[in-house]
């Protein structure tokens, strides 16, 4: 009935919505909200991506909200996740963090551009470290998506 780049567009502003449903109420709360972008590879695929990202603060502690979303666009098919991580800033010194922790990811996948697509719930578990500079925070980090297309993920990115 509707072309396929309509039905996929649909998924993705569906996927968008979710991310903005959950991270913008919770942003206009955060006294230190981060933004930043992301880039780096699936592992497996050899498939790059690139992201958005929001760091926010749970209250005084150590914890994180970090929701985020990721697009990969490969030959064999593309992928579209929204990721709702929380972290944990384990070791904190002037100059560099720590950080482990886990999330619920939203994935899209789609081959052959709209003909055979699937969307999975699957789990993260992350770890990372960033660097304190003085207007934003380079970091790295490694991901392990547990999903029926499980990978292993790494990438870099900048909060500002």
């Amino acid at each position: 009935m509707f072309p396929v780049w309509f039905r996929a567009s649909r998924r993705f502003v569906a996927l968008l919505s979710l991310f903005a449903l959950v991270a913008l109420p919770a942003a206009a709360s955060a006294a230190d909200l981060d933004f930043g972008v992301r880039a780096g590879g699936y592992l497996k695929d050899s498939d790059p991506f690139v992201g958005l990202e929001l760091l926010i603060p749970l209250g005084p502690s150590d914890w994180y909200f970090n929701p985020n979303i990721e697009a990969t666009f490969a030959d064999r098919r593309d992928r579209l996740s929204g990721n709702f991580d929380f972290h944990y800033d384990f070791r904190q010194t002037p100059d560099y963090y720590l950080w482990a922790g886990a999330g619920l990811a939203v994935i899209h996948l789609d081959a052959d551009r709209g003909r055979d697509s699937e969307t999975d719930l699957g789990a993260n578990l992350l770890a990372g470290i960033g660097w304190r500079l003085k207007d934003f925070t380079p970091y790295a980090q490694l991901k392990i998506v547990v999903s029926d297309d499980s990978q292993v993920v790494a990438g870099v990115g900048i909060r500002f």
